[in-house]
């Protein structure tokens, strides 16, 4: 056989001995809608952590968002969102890849219209929640009846970053003077009232604050672990009950300074329990916490500074409480029979429990730290009310 003829029959063979293969295209797998409840407790969103600041006329950002948790029950897409509400809503979409209690982040949207709190219901499948949101008007007057500064501003802190270490912070649920390299409060001012006081349990979220000014340094949560010093709140968490808003508004690091533990959990834990307790008998009590000096003695002895020198540990800590019987026109009311108390404890592991070994006047405050406390009630009542001492 020629060469030429044993070619083409190997050709032959090669040619009908090969299968030709089809290809089919790859069809991705579809991803089924996922089935999930929302996990809630008295109509309300469990555990729903309100992240971000919300400002009348200030469009919502990237740090304005609120975490909901649900039972995923199968796995699949999901989309949700909230109706709108004072030109507001929130929503999430994503895709939940196993079963079990798990969270969502809902991100704001929209710009608000008006100041006050305002619920946002939750639908999933056949359950229902909603959470509460708050939303801050400065356009208000600072002297409001109830309003948080209602006696005055006690340093003149201003809401400008040329103010760093008096910088004035308006929150729904009280007002601060912030100092940023301190990184800590000079002074909170709130008012408390019977409806403030509620059932709702302790949150327990501490968190920084992302409303402080881009380039500021924010104080983490465990910015104080190790130190032998408590995260000691100014407005208590247990001052805000009413809801979970409320509540977790107390937990920002920039209501917290490092407290000697003792101080914190006995001596002053038992002046805010007779506070609340006073308000729980029918009255009502404008508050100002704040604290002086540098250097206290925590777990481990003394030190000036945590977090690596970027929070002062101060040395005393004061609180003034302006008690009235509830009531309207509140200014018109305090007279030189209204029960003050101020307190000025030293930050010391070693304090006595008992706070009313600790009280002292305004007066002395006022020297020690060169604030004007209690600025919008006349001269004349001033000097009588801030140099008594209570005895009660």
């Amino acid at each position: 056989m020629s060469m030429r003829v044993k070619l083409a029959v190997i050709f032959v063979v090669l040619a009908f001995g090969c299968k030709r293969e089809t290809v089919s295209p790859v069809t991705p797998a579809l991803v089924s809608q996922a089935e999930f409840n929302l996990v809630a407790s008295g109509g309300n969103c469990s555990n729903t952590n309100v992240q971000g600041g919300y400002e009348v006329s200030i469009p919502t950002g990237i740090n304005d968002f609120v975490i909901v948790q649900v039972n995923v029950t199968a796995p699949g897409k999901y989309v949700v969102s909230t109706p709108a509400i004072n030109g507001l809503s929130f929503s999430d979409s994503g895709t939940f890849n196993s079963t079990g209690v798990t969270s969502i982040f809902l991100k704001a949207n929209g710009t608000p219209l008006s100041g006050g709190n305002f619920s946002f219901a939750l639908n999933a499948g056949s359950s229902v929640c909603s959470f509460e949101v708050s939303v801050f008007d400065p356009s208000l007057s600072t002297i409001a009846e109830n309003d948080h500064m209602y006696f005055g501003n006690p340093s003149n802190a201003a809401a400008i970053i040329d103010s760093a270490n008096n910088y004035l912070m308006r929150k729904p649920y009280y007002s601060i003077s912030y100092s940023r390299d301190m990184g800590k409060p000079n002074w909170v001012s709130w008012h408390l009232y019977a409806s403030d006081l509620g059932n709702t349990p302790r949150l327990n979220d501490f968190r920084p604050d992302f409303t402080l000014p881009a380039g500021w340094y924010q104080v983490q949560s465990n910015s104080y672990s190790g130190s032998g010093f408590d995260r000691g709140h100014n407005i208590p968490s247990a001052d805000r009950t009413s809801s979970l808003s409320a509540n977790s508004a107390t937990f920002l690091m920039t209501n917290m300074i490092p407290q000697a533990p003792n101080n914190n959990q006995l001596t002053w834990a038992s002046f805010e329990d007779s506070l609340r307790r006073l308000v729980n008998g029918g009255s009502e009590i404008y508050i100002i916490m704040g604290n002086y000096g540098v250097g206290g003695t925590g777990s481990y002895g003394y030190t000036t500074t945590v977090d690596n020198g970027r929070v002062t540990v101060p040395a005393y800590i004061w609180k003034v409480a302006v008690v009235m019987q509830n009531g309207i026109n509140d200014s018109a009311r305090v007279n030189a029979n209204t029960r003050i108390i101020s307190v000025l404890v030293p930050n010391d592991n070693n304090v006595s429990s008992n706070w009313k070994g600790y009280r002292t006047s305004i007066d002395v405050i006022e020297a020690a730290t060169g604030y004007d406390l209690l600025s919008r009630m006349p001269a004349a009542l001033q000097a009588l009310i801030e140099a008594k001492v209570d005895n009660l």
